[in-house]
């Protein structure tokens, strides 16, 4: 497993931030070392090998979506996990950590790393449990054979943004199997504690030189 950035954001000072996105800086440069300490422990775990070819992409994107698992259907076979810091920082401020998590408290650097083992979770599980020849046969019959579940929550779902409806989604078998992975592993992941006032010499040190 790798990491590939693409951020521009997080590297403008607190005010800009919080003027245009609501983002506080420090939570979102603890989001990224939750993602790339989760990286590392991956990459020497007993996942490191199913998790080879797998590229985990940091963005700071204003999109809402926090990560996302994503498979090419051209050559090569490239699994992609999108981790999106801006998403993954405005739902830690408002704290649906509450119902991911289920705690009252939480870091962002926890938050984070959870956001990133549950879309591991769902690409482990793909494999053991999805029929075919080769990893993207079985990601696909994976992916296939959870969207009955899906199609029928997005019939009852009004906006997807009640709690009655966050958790009907965390419901939903294939997320309920990612996120019991995910809390398994969680609190694995050692903690980096920064220095807030050096955030930015954090970052570089932390996403190295690897930007597209």
């Amino acid at each position: 497993m790798y990491i590939q950035n693409s951020l521009h954001f997080i590297y403008n000072d607190e005010t800009y931030l919080q003027d245009n996105f609501q983002i506080s800086r420090k939570e979102a440069i603890h989001c990224v070392a939750g993602i790339c300490r989760t990286v590392k422990w991956l990459e020497a775990s007993i996942f490191k090998e199913v998790l080879d070819d797998v590229r985990c992409h940091i963005t700071d994107e204003p999109i809402n979506f926090p990560g996302e698992l994503v498979i090419n259907e051209g050559e090569p076979f490239e699994p992609i996990i999108y981790m999106n810091v801006m998403a993954i920082t405005e739902d830690f401020q408002n704290k649906e950590y509450v119902i991911d998590l289920k705690k009252n408290t939480a870091t962002c650097f926890e938050y984070a790393s959870f956001i990133l083992l549950h879309e591991v979770g769902h690409y482990i599980h793909a494999l053991i449990g999805g029929r075919g020849k080769n990893k993207r046969e079985k990601l696909f019959d994976y992916f296939d054979g959870g969207q009955y579940y899906y199609n029928r929550y997005m019939q009852k779902m009004v906006k997807g943004i009640s709690n009655k409806e966050k958790k009907m989604y965390r419901n939903i078998p294939h997320e309920k199997a990612a996120d019991q992975f995910a809390m398994q592993y969680v609190q694995e992941i050692p903690i980096i504690r920064l220095d807030s006032k050096l955030l930015t010499c954090n970052l570089l040190k932390m996403v190295g030189n690897r930007t597209e």
